[in-house]
């Protein structure tokens, strides 16, 4: 067997401690510390399709909050005609209507598209932008297809107006 002075003993000691301090080191610490990495980024990952998810649901939502309003309003059940004499009647230009006329017009499927005519005579401008602003604002699905005004004989700062609006409700 070969001696060994105590300086050699020492050495292959410290070489010993050395190469356990290795292995402890690759077998034990690296491992560890690469799967906390790893679980660390898989955590971000998942964060951030969550994140995702959460912007695509809640866009699901507003979609369908706003299929709900529309076929809310699709299935009112006020016509349009008593929406528009309603509107007069809270504005007092009620006694400036001349006719209204309504006539439906296209039936596709479940719905029907209505249009109904009105005309004012001798009406000031401001009260019929507010009827106008009233009616599109009404939480009906109204549209003005057509508008017309045209400034009367009787006065300075009264107008003769023919308004088409049209409507969709369910059949």
């Amino acid at each position: 067997m070969i001696e060994l002075n105590k300086r050699e003993k020492r050495m292959l000691l410290i070489l010993a401690v050395f190469f356990g301090i290795l292995f402890v080191y690759f077998v034990i610490i690296s491992p560890l510390l690469s799967w906390h990495e790893r679980r660390s980024r898989e955590y971000e990952t998942n964060i951030a399709n969550l994140n995702a998810l959460d912007k695509i649901y809640e866009q699901y939502r507003e979609a369908h909050d706003k299929i709900d309003r529309y076929n809310a309003q699709l299935n009112n059940e006020k016509g349009i005609t008593s929406l528009i004499e309603e509107n007069a009647q809270s504005l007092d230009i009620l006694k400036n209507k001349v006719y209204t006329r309504d006539r439906p017009t296209v039936v596709q499927g479940k719905y029907k598209k209505i249009s109904s005519d009105v005309k004012f005579e001798g009406i000031d401008i401001v009260s019929l932008l507010n009827f106008i602003y009233k009616m599109e604002n009404s939480g009906m699905m109204v549209h003005i297809s057509y508008l017309r005004i045209n400034q009367t004989i009787k006065g300075r700062n009264t107008y003769d107006a023919t308004i088409t609006f049209n409507s969709i409700t369910s059949q």
